[in-house]
């Protein structure tokens, strides 16, 4: 920080330490990661490319504070400068208002322009909708960031006079306004025990699992299944459309459960208040089972999905839809917090998913479209000329919505993988491997001993017989009877390779016996081993899934 030359003003530069420098980093590298992804690849490439240009505007948005002798901010008598501004000064008789604010950790000062200001045509739009532009400070250092705010605060108590005082008074009522909206929605939900009904039925039911033998931390997949995790394939074909609802009581692990339970009390506290226990039980049932329907035409037709997070998604989207659709009720304060913190998490939560892999990202969404529609059509708790018989109908009316819209996905999804299946060919194979390598060890130590004259050529076609063939037959049935669908490239593989090894020792049996000609068995023998040869070039690291 340093003066500037008018006296009285102060300037804030950007720091090399700040988080704003290595944010502008990390967006550097992920721009060359994701063009260098969309080079190399056919696919989506237009996709990685877009967000490629994302991070290389927000990387050089954010890098441009570090370079050049302006300042990120200056106060002064004359108003405030900012390079964001196109390092022009916006006099303090164009400001009605000056505020500060964190979004999702981002400290930004909020000034708000007179109407009809010509600053507002000069200043940049994405800076601010409206008569508002924002100015991250996320390039200061801690303390410059809190001297910063200081300096704004005090300059437009002490430069901008009459608007300094009317800012004050709306600030003074907005506050009295926010106390007394707070104390109403207490009033009318002075518990809030339904949300603490469905975070305890999500613990016992994770505690449920962990009584029940499944890993804390990272549960199998098969064992989430058991317990009932959501799969296309079971819901669609085998008609457990009981599924829809246990998914959502599920997690995989601790961490998976803490993280949603955090987001579900951040934002059920509110909708709780705001539309009461029952209506809060119909917002989150909702939202649970209509993400779970929609996951039946994504994730669950590859994976198995479980948890809470479409629900809380449904009530982060009540929370948005009712502060937005009464917005002439809720005091500006609160309205303006809302939307957002919470608005922001929704896109930021939202963005992950699509980008990342292993996040069911259509329970989300599907989560957070039901949960915005029920939340419209329901009547908040605070609105005291709507009688029980409309709050009655507008129930129904949002029940029914979403039971249509459940049955209308749940109807026109097709199976996916077959889970069940493939869980249970998973659980034989952990079990018959042991049994062919086994079988096979055996075979090659009776093949060498036989090569090295310590087995009699009679006494190994005995041992072929006897005992080699009966345990290779067993093994076969065993694989024959896995049916996965869909089916199992490296499974095929074993069974053939299988088959073929038990087909060469009936072979030579039968030579031995003389019950099988001797060219027949010359020539068969010659090309089960060329076959075997190509076999045996296939990778064979995922025969056990």
């Amino acid at each position: 920080m340093r003066s500037q030359d008018t006296p009285g003003t102060e300037a804030f530069h950007a720091s090399w330490r700040s988080g704003a420098l290595r944010t502008a980093l990390l967006s550097l590298g992920m721009t060359a990661l994701m063009g260098a992804a969309a080079w190399s690849i056919g696919t989506k490439a237009w996709l990685l490319g877009g967000l490629a240009a994302v991070f290389g505007f927000l990387s050089v948005l954010l890098l441009r504070q570090f370079v050049g002798p302006a300042p990120v901010l200056a106060i002064g008598p004359e108003g405030v400068t900012a390079r964001l501004f196109n390092g022009h000064t916006i006099p303090w008789t164009e400001i009605t208002d000056v505020q500060y604010g964190s979004v999702q950790g981002q400290h930004i000062l909020t000034f708000v322009l007179r109407v009809g200001s010509p600053w507002l045509a000069r200043t940049r739009p994405m800076l601010g909708f409206g008569l508002k532009r924002n100015l991250s400070l996320g390039a200061l250092r801690t303390t410059d960031r809190e001297r910063a705010i200081g300096a704004a605060m005090q300059g437009f108590r002490q430069y901008a006079g009459a608007q300094a005082q009317a800012a004050g008074r709306a600030l003074m009522e907005d506050a009295v306004a926010e106390v007394a909206f707070e104390e109403q929605l207490q009033a009318v939900t002075p518990s809030l025990w339904a949300l603490y009904a469905v975070m305890a039925l999500n613990g016992a039911v994770w505690l449920g699992t962990l009584a029940g033998g499944l890993s804390p931390m990272k549960p199998l997949s098969a064992d989430l299944f058991a317990w009932g995790a959501n799969s296309a394939t079971a819901v669609v074909r085998d008609g457990e459309v009981w599924r829809l609802l246990t998914a959502t009581v599920l997690h995989a692990g601790v961490l998976h459960l803490a993280l949603n339970m955090w987001a579900l009390w951040d934002a059920g506290r509110q909708v709780s208040r705001w539309y009461g226990n029952g209506q809060f039980l119909l917002i989150y049932g909702a939202s649970a089972l209509a993400g779970s329907a929609l996951s039946l035409h994504f994730s669950s037709q590859q994976a198995v999905s479980v948890g809470a997070s479409g629900a809380v998604f449904g009530v982060l989207g009540a929370l948005v839809a009712g502060v937005y659709q009464h917005r002439h009720r809720v005091p500006k304060g609160v309205f303006s917090r809302l939307m957002a913190s919470q608005a922001v998490f929704v896109v930021v939560m939202l963005g992950q998913g699509f980008v990342r892999e292993g996040i069911d990202n259509a329970a989300h969404v599907g989560g957070l479209l039901a949960g915005a529609a029920v939340a419209w059509l329901l009547v908040e708790r605070v609105d005291t000329q709507a009688g029980t018989a409309h709050r009655r109908a507008r129930q129904w009316m949002a029940t029914g919505v979403v039971a249509l819209a459940v049955a209308a996905l749940v109807w026109t999804a097709r199976p996916g993988v077959d889970h069940r299946e493939l869980f249970r060919t998973q659980a034989v194979l952990r079990t018959v491997l042991p049994e062919l390598r086994a079988a096979e060890q055996a075979l090659h130590e009776d093949a060498k001993a036989q090569k090295e004259g310590r087995l009699t050529g009679e006494r190994f076609i005995d041992a072929l017989e006897q005992r080699h063939i009966p345990a290779y037959r067993a093994v076969g049935q065993t694989l024959r009877g896995l049916r996965p669908a869909p089916p199992i490239p490296q499974l095929d593989n074993l069974r053939e390779r299988q088959g073929a090894v038990l087909e060469m020792m009936e072979l030579e049996v039968g030579r031995a016996r003389g019950t099988v000609d001797p060219q027949h068995v010359r020539e068969r023998v010659a090309v089960l081993n060329r076959r075997l040869t190509e076999l045996n070039r296939t990778p064979q690291g995922a025969a056990a899934p």
